[in-house]
């Protein structure tokens, strides 16, 4: 089932921002567009392994160690051999969803001739028109987010850049629907906006709104600074809100911009049982995508689906956890509540599972609410460990070794356990954990297979 718009990004013409005529403009009493300062953001973090090769003159390829990147350099681009790399880092473009960025190196070296990156997509994540928009954009020194002009290959599915020289790289999704919040009980609304990523009128960085953010609500948590609420310049039509999937009603509203792009959905009366809704709408009316590729260098993309998955829970005394391992979810909800073990002073472990099956164990030392990093467990530190279990005999944890001058070291992962609720004896404990996990291929040679793990988990406390 397809959730939301991964990884679309839309470069706009020039002749999206010409001169309207007076019909065709904005009725006084509504609010100008949104205008913004260039988007700047942190360098990402190194979020995975390192792949490298050592290309000269007579040119090569590069390919990431998840296979999604393929770097090509022609003949002439370097006179000399030089290192090449590919490292995935946390994607600081969106860093509230789960999707790798790349660092590309080395950074201080110009091209004579233009160095090509591939990278590829999956078109069954993605929502009807959605393909068409994909773009990718990169980080420049100053940290600032620029567009690329990409060619689209919707028969190989993947997109296409040239560069002159290296930086950071992420696809880039250009409109967005945010939620509020998107766990809601029986009977409660959640406010949903339609939100747009301009990109400055010289097209030559992306754009964080000065005025008219969705987030002037708390839409979007961590990443919606430099998304707007949607205007007129980038959708000539806000149509089709309704249910797509699961119980609830939605009921559209217009935004400050006089376009039906925000909507309020509501929960039914009754939550018996986990269970989730899928809120869609409709944009029609996009301005056109820089593409080499397309006919007049322009892609047209069509209709854009933008959709919004809300989780729906049961009463207070429902437990569960949902683990979603590489994007596929299981959620364990037995019948009987789940109990935590949690002793203030040594550990809380959050374990389910499903007999023969899935299962995920999760050991908090010193535990108290609070964010905590995964580390060694010796109690000197509230630290996390995680073992997620495949089946019986197969599992991965948050720990792996690493080869350091001939010695086998112990590292961890970066991703973290948050617990957000701590209730007394027979109240709830709820949290989180995003990271990767690593499943072991050889103990000699310290190989391991990266996962990217998420788990969200309501327990009651037993003691």
């Amino acid at each position: 089932m397809k959730y939301h718009v991964l990884w679309a990004f839309a470069l706009l013409s020039l002749s999206a921002c010409s001169k309207k005529s007076k019909k065709d403009q904005p009725e006084p009493d509504k609010p100008a567009a949104v205008t913004g300062k260039p988007f700047t953001t942190a360098k990402g973090a190194a979020a995975g392994q390192v792949a490298w090769a050592n290309i000269g003159a007579a040119g090569g390829t590069l390919q990431s160690t998840d296979d999604n990147v393929t770097l090509t350099v022609p003949a002439g681009a370097v006179a000399a051999d030089r290192t090449f790399r590919i490292q995935a880092v946390s994607n600081t473009l969106r860093p509230d969803k789960p999707l790798l960025a790349y660092r590309i190196l080395p950074e201080d070296v110009t091209f004579t001739k233009p160095v090509t990156v591939t990278l590829k997509y999956n078109p069954q994540e993605l929502t009807p028109g959605a393909e068409d928009m994909l773009m990718l954009a990169y980080q420049d020194a100053n940290g600032t987010w620029k567009p690329m002009a990409t060619k689209l290959d919707k028969t190989n599915h993947t997109v296409t850049a040239t560069m002159t020289h290296f930086c950071d790289i992420a696809f880039y999704e250009v409109y967005e629907l945010f939620a509020a919040r998107t766990e809601l009980a029986a009977g409660q609304e959640v406010a949903l906006r339609c939100g747009v990523q301009e990109i400055s009128p010289n097209q030559d960085s992306l754009l964080a709104p000065l005025q008219h953010p969705v987030d002037d609500a708390g839409f979007g948590r961590l990443a919606t600074s430099q998304y707007a609420m949607l205007h007129e310049k980038y959708a000539g039509r806000i149509s089709g809100w309704k249910v797509l999937n699961g119980p609830g009603t939605v009921t559209a509203q217009r935004n400050p911009h006089g376009l039906e792009a925000n909507a309020v959905y509501k929960a039914p009366a009754t939550v018996a049982a986990p269970s989730h809704a899928e809120v869609e709408v409709t944009l029609e009316g996009l301005p056109g995508i820089k593409d080499p590729s397309a006919p007049d260098g322009v892609r047209k993309p069509g209709k854009l689906v933008l959709r919004k998955r809300l989780d729906l829970v049961p009463s207070e005394g429902y437990t569960f956890m949902k683990i979603v391992i590489n994007g596929v979810e299981t959620l364990i909800s037995p019948q009987q509540p789940m109990y935590a073990e949690y002793d203030p002073t040594a550990f809380a472990l959050f374990e389910a599972g499903v007999n023969g099956g899935v299962s995920c164990k999760l050991v908090l030392t010193n535990p108290q609410p609070g964010s905590w990093p995964c580390g060694p467990q010796d109690g000197t530190a509230t630290e996390a460990s995680v073992e997620f279990h495949f089946d019986p005999v197969s599992f991965a944890l948050s720990s792996f070794c690493q080869n350091v001058d001939g010695r086998q070291v112990t590292r961890y992962t970066g991703g973290q356990l948050e617990i957000t609720k701590v209730g007394n004896a027979g109240e709830p404990i709820e949290g989180t954990f995003s990271g990767n996990v690593f499943r072991e291929i050889s103990s000699v040679n310290c190989t391991f297979q990266e996962y990217e793990l998420h788990v969200t988990f309501r327990f009651l406390r037993n003691s």
